[in-house]
């Protein structure tokens, strides 16, 4: 037997081409890449192995992908480079990324990289995905979804099961989850729609969206604009000098507090509403059919509005901003 049998013995990887392995799974496997810069596309379907290209299965070329698996895991890693000045070389340059596509049945996968892309269809286990930079999408399936980036784009869509994003700066949409979602984004946009669950946004200068949600939507934001149309359920949040501009579902509830900017509630039409309003330095903009009480150290209105059988609720309190409720 040759020292390369012996090796894909050992770790049962089967090699089907120039680049490719058939590495069979069972139950308890887990998935590990590691390297610098990579595009990696994982896409789910029935069989009994995992089916890779873009690797090879020993080597020592700097750079090089390889693929082991030990203890029911298995591992894609990229060779290191050896030296200061190889190492400053790779991290200095454009270099053309590897690619890498791994087809089968899921296992729970972790991808840690520099840069490049993680793309991943119909995965139905759990994904954890850390980039410095690059752009990461989930499509369909089911699991937890992990997703850390300091820079780059986040997609996660069709997914049933918990969802954690986290990114600096960038775009992050989030669609058609069942599970909660916890989004933290520092600066750019943000869109999250129709997601069942418990619903957790944090910003700072990002522009926010938050469309069709059902469930509990807790926030915290910074300078930016938050925007809620449309979500059934309990919002309740924190802000600071940015602006929140909610459009109510029926039956919903909102409960926010405002450092120095502004509160606007479009309320439900011709549905009744619990209205319990104060500000101490701020201002009040309300119909004309709502009378403000104005004090030396605070504005305030507390009522019942179109109707004593309210299917909603506004509670709102700020320091300085302005609070507004059609």
């Amino acid at each position: 037997m040759s020292a390369i049998s012996f090796i894909l013995s050992c770790f049962f990887i089967q090699p089907l081409w120039a680049a490719t392995f058939d590495v069979p799974v069972a139950e308890g496997d887990r998935l590990l890449l590691k390297g610098l810069e990579a595009q990696v596309q994982l896409i789910g379907q029935p069989g009994a192995a995992l089916r890779v290209s873009g690797v090879e299965n020993s080597g020592s070329a700097e750079g090089q992908y390889v693929i082991t698996k030990s203890k029911g895991v298995i591992e894609i890693k990229m060779n290191e480079y050896s030296g200061k000045r190889a190492w400053l070389q790779v991290l200095t340059r454009s270099a053309t990324p590897a690619r890498i596509e791994i087809t089968g049945p899921a296992v729970p996968t972790e991808v840690h990289l520099r840069g490049g892309s993680v793309g991943a269809q119909r995965w139905n286990k759990d994904i954890k995905v850390a980039m410095t930079q690059g752009r990461a999408q989930v499509v369909g399936g089911s699991g937890a979804v992990q997703v850390y980036l300091q820079k780059g784009d986040v997609t996660v869509q069709d997914r049933v099961g918990r969802v954690q994003a986290d990114s600096y700066q960038g775009a992050m949409t989030l669609r058609n989850i069942q599970g909660d979602v916890e989004s933290h984004l520092f600066a750019g946009s943000l869109q999250i729609e129709k997601v069942q669950g418990f619903t957790s946004v944090s910003t700072q200068t990002a522009q926010g969206r938050v469309n069709q949600g059902v469930g509990t939507l807790q926030f915290e934001n910074g300078k930016g604009t938050l925007t809620v149309q449309g979500f059934q359920g309990r919002l309740e949040g924190q802000n600071q000098e940015g602006v929140i501009n909610v459009t109510m579902a029926l039956d919903s509830e909102v409960d926010v507090k405002s450092k120095a900017g502004r509160v606007q509630i479009q309320a439900p039409p011709a549905a009744g509403v619990t209205l319990n309003l104060l500000t101490t330095e701020g201002d009040i903009l309300v119909p004309g059919d709502l009378k403000v009480t104005k004090l030396s150290t605070e504005k305030s209105l507390r009522a019942k509005w179109r109707g004593d059988a309210p299917r909603g609720s506004i509670f709102v309190r700020t320091q300085e901003g302005l609070i507004s409720v059609k």
